[in-house]
């Protein structure tokens, strides 16, 4: 992923930052006691893990003096972000399904993002459905009256798929979809196969096909956006990911290429809020999204939350492409101006 960016050339941006005079001892040891800002995420699960709240939960957040935060409210995937201070805050989460909750929680100096897993209890009788993860069991109609034959098929790619035979997936595809033609995930089968022997031109209508078929296949969506990378499409590749996401929202590798293809079109806030969200689950290997996040803060004239992101990313992979690229970029922006 960070070949992509790497290439990309951005305008010089104006940072101004204000010199203060030296302070005494005191008074640098009070201004490091100070709140600093924090990004805070929630997810909220319904009488256990991992049943996830659904959408439309209040989260009503404030902070250790009592000062209101500002109302909050759940994602499809029972999640919120907010971004505030270190310190002190009161939660209270209420909806019309679930018993009220309320409970303090500190976040400390040293962090950057804090996540907080909360389970809430849901009321008696109620008619909440909690899910176990995105779009929990969701399958297309046409899927479901595949024939046996079909099946049988599908099976016989998937294995050639897995053993890197790409001729023989395609064979295996193409009988599945000639006995099913509205056979969605042979479809999506017969693009990876074509895609793997580097035949893209066919793989992207195959791709499509199986998205025409089932429009909430973020699997087939996140394929035909590689493609689109490939082509250096990245309007397109953004469109594709954001459609994935509201199916899948917590993809590592959708959530990090999402806010690749955000930056690459000049979407920063875009950028920072998907590469937020892919630091807040795991993310191994995706290091780079951090650079991302820099950049378009970097691009937004946020310098300070900028410097955070070349630090986690160098607390994540140390040694990584980037190190040397961040190690500068957080001396560039921290040097006196």
């Amino acid at each position: 992923m960070a070949s992509l960016f790497l290439r990309h050339r951005y305008a010089a941006i104006l940072l101004v930052i204000v010199a203060f005079p030296p302070c005494s001892r005191s008074a640098q040891k009070n201004r490091d006691n100070e709140p600093r800002p924090v990004d805070i995420i929630f997810n909220i699960f319904v009488d256990r893990m991992p049943h996830r709240a659904p959408q439309g939960l209040n989260i009503e957040l404030q902070d250790g003096f009592g000062s209101s935060e500002g109302v909050l409210r759940t994602d499809g995937n029972g999640t919120a972000q907010i971004h505030s201070k270190t310190g002190t805050h009161r939660l209270r989460i209420y909806g019309s399904d679930i018993q009220e909750y309320s409970n303090n929680f500190d976040v400390e100096l040293s962090e950057a993002r804090h996540i907080e897993n909360i389970v809430v209890r849901s009321k008696a009788g109620s008619a909440i459905t909690p899910s176990t993860g995105p779009n929990s069991g969701m399958v297309s109609a046409a899927r479901l009256k595949v024939p046996e034959k079909a099946q049988e098929e599908f099976k016989k790619g998937s294995k050639a798929l897995t053993d890197k035979d790409w001729p023989g997936a395609k064979k295996f595809f193409d009988s599945a979809i000639a006995i099913y033609p509205e056979y969605d995930v042979a479809y999506n089968g017969l693009g990876s196969a074509l895609a793997g022997s580097g035949n893209m031109a066919d793989a992207r209508p195959a791709f499509e096909k199986a998205i025409s078929i089932n429009p909430n296949f973020a699997e087939a969506e996140r394929n035909l956006a590689r493609i689109s990378f490939a082509e250096k499409k990245y309007d397109e590749a953004l469109t594709l990911l954001d459609k994935s996401l509201s199916a899948d929202p917590l993809n590592a590798w959708a959530l990090t290429s999402a806010a690749n293809a955000a930056l690459l079109t000049h979407h920063y806030d875009q950028a920072i809020a998907y590469a937020r969200k892919a630091h807040s689950i795991p993310h191994p290997g995706s290091a780079g999204v951090h650079i991302v996040a820099a950049l378009a803060l970097e691009a937004t004239q946020q310098p300070f939350e900028a410097v955070k992101e070349y630090q986690l990313y160098l607390d994540e992979d140390p040694k990584g492409r980037d190190a040397d690229r961040a190690q500068k970029s957080i001396a560039r922006l921290s040097a006196p101006k």
